[in-house]
């Protein structure tokens, strides 16, 4: 269909949607938008586009897609004297962005990172929301060198990212805030003068707060950009007065996108898929690589405990191995340990135990790296063969693979995530998973 836009008005088009633009002239976050343009609004995002003259649409609506017309700028004053702040600065900048879920701070990114460009920046965008990822799959942070301008974050490219393998900060933070400054140390280097810092959306409660506090203390942003409607953020604020930075509050846009726990998880699942388009199953041996991080499997051994342990438990034992923290013991799929035989192996052994049954490493999400842990892209695990000593992952990375990191995200054989446990047993005691 097609719909005229008078000059000054807006219309907001929900996806899933395509658009172009027969005749006149608009702009979207401040990205100008010629005749002839065209653009994809997907499933679960809202994208305003407002008319500098009159104008004329194409607009193809997918199921559940809609469109509105409003008349006002989708942009607020505040956004835009934030904006002017920040670019009439001079030298390198680090603009952090902080918010709750929905408050509007990948779209004010967005509008920051074209102003930006137009302003003659080189911009980089560093993508810090694991569980609502815009830059790289979900689990990880990402990093975009700005090109051109985006009316949606999702289609910068993926120049680099951390791969932290959760989707949710709370557990974390260590993690996030280094794997941060990696990226942030990385557009410095590569000479963007605008970094830009989206974040997650967890701000509320003291631990929130406090985490916040520490990542902004370790970025050292010049300036930090704080979303609020309601004053709900003001101890936040508060606890940011402390920090050596240039404090921006700036409001929720009235017509951001509310979008609810299934959506979100639906928009993780079409990410997942998108970063494993093409995948296939890959036989990497264990010898080969470091495997680190939620599960540490060298597939090597350790023939004397598993003599022990045999006489111990059986044949239930898979495989073991040993290291000066703890012990790995793998049993087979589907048993478990008796109370007499936790036991003894905690009357035994002085280190944590991991017990671990068979296929349980099935569905966990693993980033393949490469020398000097260069991230090349994200795997499922299809199983371990733990007698021969083979990792088979499902990925679509070709490239030679020298460690691979294992997240605590599980995926279905359909992509589909699902929970995940694997436990480290406390020194002293022993316990299944």
């Amino acid at each position: 269909m097609r719909q005229e836009i008078k000059k000054g008005k807006t219309i907001l088009i929900d996806g899933p949607a395509c658009v172009a633009l027969q005749f006149g002239s608009m702009r979207s976050f401040g990205a100008l938008i010629k005749a002839g343009d065209h653009f994809v609004v997907r499933w679960g995002k809202r994208i305003p586009f407002e008319a500098i003259e009159d104008s004329q649409i194409e607009i193809l609506l997918g199921n559940s897609a809609s469109f509105s017309i409003i008349d006002e700028d989708p942009i607020p004053q505040s956004w835009k004297d934030a904006a002017n702040r920040i670019l009439a600065t001079d030298g390198s900048i680090t603009v952090a962005v902080l918010g709750g879920v929905d408050s509007g701070k990948t779209s004010f990114c967005t509008y920051l990172v074209n102003i930006g460009l137009n302003g003659g920046r080189s911009v980089a965008l560093v993508d810090g929301d694991l569980g609502q990822s815009d830059v790289g799959p979900p689990g990880t942070l990402g990093l975009s060198f700005v090109r051109r301008s985006v009316i949606d974050l999702v289609n910068l490219p993926l120049d680099d990212a951390v791969f932290i393998g959760n989707t949710s900060p709370y557990n974390v933070i260590d993690k996030i805030i280094s794997g941060l400054l990696k990226l942030k140390c990385e557009a410095e280097k590569k000479g963007s003068n605008l970094i830009i810092v989206n974040t997650d959306g967890w701000v509320d409660g003291a631990e929130a707060i406090k985490y916040k506090y520490q990542l902004i203390s370790s970025l050292k942003p010049k300036f930090t950009v704080v979303l609020q409607g309601d004053g709900s953020l003001n101890p936040l604020i508060n606890s940011l007065m402390n920090v050596e930075t240039h404090l921006l509050a700036v409001e929720t846009p009235k017509n951001v996108k509310k979008r609810d726990r299934e959506m979100r998880r639906i928009i993780r699942e079409t990410l997942y898929k998108r970063y494993l388009k093409d995948a296939k199953v890959r036989t990497i041996p264990l010898s080969w690589i470091k495997m680190y991080g939620n599960l540490e499997i060298s597939g090597r051994v350790d023939q004397t405990l598993k003599r022990r342990l045999e006489e111990i438990i059986g044949n239930k034992l898979v495989y073991c191995e040993s290291s000066q923290s703890s012990i790995i013991l793998v049993l087979k799929e589907g048993l478990l340990l008796s109370e007499d035989e936790k036991l003894k192996i905690a009357s035994e052994f002085n280190r944590p135990v991991r017990v671990i049954c068979e296929g349980e490493e099935r569905g966990l999400l693993v980033s393949l790296e490469g020398s000097e842990g260069k991230f090349l892209g994200i795997g499922i695990i299809n199983s371990i063969e733990y007698d021969r000593g083979i990792l088979k992952v499902y990925t679509n990375v070709d490239e030679t693979v020298s460690r691979v990191c294992v997240g605590q995200i599980r995926l279905s054989e359909k992509g589909s995530e699902i929970e995940a446990h694997l436990k480290v047993v406390s020194k002293g005691s022993i316990g299944g998973t």
